[in-house]
């Protein structure tokens, strides 16, 4: 096999792991939101700095699941653009 197609090979294999977590995570984000939302409406008017934290903590994992997401279907449609031309 030549070099050119061992690349062609790995780089679709990479679009195609990335586009399929990147599916998983959005699958997971969809849940993890609705748990975050009905914790943030159990907690939200309390003044406890630990409820607070837990907040916090949750709503920045919740956008750095969104972001982690973004970034696997992005690199999967590069990763197949540049497979497709090789």
């Amino acid at each position: 096999m030549s070099e050119l197609i061992k690349l062609k090979s790995t780089i679709n294999s990479i679009a195609g792991s990335a586009k399929q977590t990147a599916g998983n995570l959005g699958s997971f984000n969809a849940t993890f939101s609705k748990q975050r939302q009905s914790v943030e409406a159990a907690i939200k008017g309390s003044s406890q700095r630990k409820d607070q934290e837990v907040l916090n903590a949750l709503s920045q994992a919740d956008k750095q699941v969104k972001a982690a997401a973004a970034a696997l279907q992005n690199a999967a449609q590069i990763a197949s653009r540049y497979g497709a031309s090789l």
